[in-house]
């Protein structure tokens, strides 16, 4: 018998635990192998090593998942987060290996050193928790959910890879639209247990359209090996230096700043309350994860929101569930040619499910503003105005930030960096820095108050 006290902690029957961690894991999947496929691109690797990458990528990003999700020893946040390779280290991971003389084996070593550094780092880091009210957490999460709009929208014009007149053409459409009807359509009719799967049946629906009508490309399925064995120190023993490790340190600093506002915006969206203390497990977990991801050639992690819009959208919000589809990246990375097939889903049938998982972050941002007080503290409206005008700007106009100094570009360039820093800055100017539990406690009796009223 189940006695968990919490959704976030409820174990379900085994079958069903599966077939959801699946839905999570292909989900993920094309965001996951995105980052070692540029950085093999651009360091110019043979397929062999590219092979090499990607599953390690996926090995790595299911121990982190596994470590958020269950825990060990002072690792995890215990939250439904699945974990992938950040985007952000993309430009210094290749910067670095491009140096002469140092190598990808001098990328190695950076993001191992990072790792460590930001494990230590994470008590300091945590102390920031109560710079998190749900005026700053509501921020985040509607930014987060809007900057990935551009990302649905590719998918619906057929992908990146698709000639500009081909793009967006009526077949990806048709394909689009029919993903998104069986997804209202089950959450509208199907049973409980089936509409936790709806995105996984819609894409599957989907997908079995865009083959019909010529999409998919399932040619590198043939060439991709059945079984590798990701081993540690694949490209040589790692490369120690100060300037690689510097480097790659800025660049965790910042996705330690962003994963500290996902945790507590997810947790917000789940509705369970991430202390410091978790926030603190979470970030070690990142570091420890990110410096074993190191070791075998992989890079660092970060929360995919994409998994988060699938947890809002079911309902379940079980981190065993997403601890079963840490374990199955890790048995796909064993098993390339399975990760092929995954990898050839046409991109018009994810843009459906897209539209839905991302326009559910969005509403879930806005279900969390609606419990702030706008109508006796202005300040709020300039805060929530604010930050979604700066976060945007990544967005929408990046160029705007191009004659910026070096140093401030990774942080220029991620929205959800900019709703942090942004909103807990005018947080604080504007309202005080106050204990998190009193924040969100006014903040409930102000929900209280107008109910009253009302």
């Amino acid at each position: 018998m189940n006695t968990a006290s919490h959704p976030v902690d409820r174990i379900l029957p085994w079958r069903q635990m599966l077939t959801l961690g699946m839905q999570h894991m292909l989900v993920a999947y094309i965001g996951a192998i995105a980052v070692p496929l540029i950085v093999a691109s651009a360091l110019k690797m043979s397929p062999a090593d590219t092979t090499v990458l990607i599953s390690t990528a996926l090995f790595c990003s299911g121990i982190s998942t596994i470590f958020q999700t269950v825990g060990a020893w002072k690792l995890g946040v215990k939250l439904p987060i699945l974990q992938g390779v950040a985007f952000s280290s993309v430009g210094p991971v290749i910067a670095i290996g491009l140096t002469p003389g140092i190598g990808f084996t001098g990328v190695c070593g950076a993001v191992i050193g990072a790792g460590l550094l930001t494990a230590f780092a994470a008590p300091l880091v945590g102390r920031l928790r109560r710079f998190f009210p749900p005026v700053v957490t509501g921020c985040i999460v509607t930014v987060i959910g809007m900057q990935l709009f551009p990302v649905a929208y590719q998918w619906v014009g057929g992908g990146g890879g698709v000639d500009k007149e081909a793009f967006g053409s009526l077949p990806f459409l048709g394909v689009t639209l029919l993903v998104a009807t069986v997804i209202l359509l089950i959450n509208r009719f199907g049973s409980p247990f089936v509409r936790n799967l709806s995105v996984l049946i819609g894409l599957v629906v989907g997908t079995g359209l865009a083959v019909m009508l010529g999409m998919g490309h399932y040619a590198n399925v043939a060439a991709t090996p059945w079984f590798t064995l990701p081993v540690p120190f694949y490209f040589g023993k790692p490369e120690f230096s100060i300037v690689p490790i510097a480097t790659m340190a800025v660049v965790m600093i910042v996705q330690m700043v962003e994963s500290m506002g996902l945790f507590v915006a997810i947790g917000d969206i789940v509705e369970k309350e991430v202390s410091e203390e978790d926030v603190v497990r979470g970030l070690r977990a990142n570091g420890v994860a990110s410096a074993i991801a190191g070791m075998f050639a992989a890079f660092p992690f970060i929360a995919f929101m994409e998994n988060v819009g699938l947890v809002i959208l079911t309902g379940v919000r079980s981190r065993w569930i997403v601890a079963i589809s840490g374990v199955l990246m890790c048995a796909v990375a064993l098993v390339p040619k399975v990760g092929a097939i995954v990898a050839a889903t046409p991109s018009a049938a994810l843009g459906g499910a897209g539209i839905a998982m991302f326009g559910v972050v969005v509403a879930a941002g806005v279900q969390t503003l609606a419990k702030v007080d706008f109508e006796n503290n202005r300040y709020n409206v300039l805060i929530v105005g604010f930050t979604i005008a700066t976060a945007l700007i990544p967005v929408m106009t990046p160029q705007l930030f191009a004659h910026m100094p070096a140093w401030t570009q990774p942080f220029v360039h991620s929205g959800v960096v900019l709703a942090c820093l942004v909103s807990v800055g005018l947080n604080a100017v504007l309202n005080g820095v106050r204990p998190a539990e009193r924040a969100q406690d006014e903040h409930a009796d102000a929900a209280c108050a107008t109910m009253v009223r009302d």
